[in-house]
C-alpha cells in the first residue's frame, strides 16, 4: 500500500497544526515585559533569568558582559545601588521573527525614580533615563526561547 494517500493528508494537516509564527511573538514579549516585574523586585538574578548562559551584553557604557552570571551580578550591583528603589517602563517596538529558531526585538526601556544620575549617562533633569535596547533572542528545544546577546543604548534628549 502506497504512502501517498496518507502524506497528502497528513502533510497539511501538520502545517495547520503547527504553532503560528505570532505565537512566539507572545512569548518573547512576556520575556521582555518581565523585565519589569525584575526590575521592580531589585532582583538581578530574575532579570537575568532569559538570558542563554553564555549570553553577551553590552551595556550603557560600553562594557561588554560575557555571560549571564555577570549579567545577573551588575544588575544586582546597579538595583541594590544607583538604581534602587526606581522603577522601569518596557515599551517593546518590534519583534522580528528571523527563523524558525531566531528573533530579533527592540525596547524602550524608561527608569524613573533616580535621584542622582550615574555619571555618563545623559541627565535630562527629570530622574529618568531612557534606553533603547536590542535582543537576538535563540529557541532551543529544552529552554525555549533565550536571549543570546543584547545591546542598550541611552537615549540622549
Amino acid at each position: 500500500m502506497s504512502m501517498k494517500p496518507f502524506l497528502l493528508i497528513a502533510l497539511p494537516l501538520a502545517a495547520l497544526m503547527a504553532a503560528p509564527a505570532w505565537a512566539d511573538d507572545g512569548e518573547i514579549q512576556r520575556i521582555l515585559e518581565a523585565k519589569g516585574a525584575a526590575w521592580e523586585a531589585g532582583d538581578g538574578e530574575a532579570w537575568a533569568r532569559d538570558y542563554a548562559e553564555n549570553a553577551g551584553v553590552i551595556n550603557l557604557v560600553g562594557t561588554r558582559l560575557e555571560d549571564r552570571s555577570s549579567n545577573a551580578q551588575r544588575h544586582t550591583d546597579l538595583l541594590q545601588g544607583p538604581f534602587a528603589g526606581t522603577s522601569l517602563s518596557v515599551d517593546v517596538q518590534d519583534i522580528i521573527l528571523l527563523g524558525d529558531d531566531t528573533a530579533f526585538a527592540e525596547v524602550m526601556f524608561r527608569v524613573s525614580g533616580i535621584e542622582s544620575m550615574p555619571d555618563g549617562l545623559p541627565d535630562r533633569g527629570d530622574g529618568e533615563l531612557h534606553t533603547r535596547m536590542s535582543f537576538l533572542f535563540e529557541r532551543h528545544d529544552h529552554h525555549g526561547w533565550q536571549i543570546q546577546f543584547g545591546q542598550n543604548t541611552a537615549v540622549h534628549p
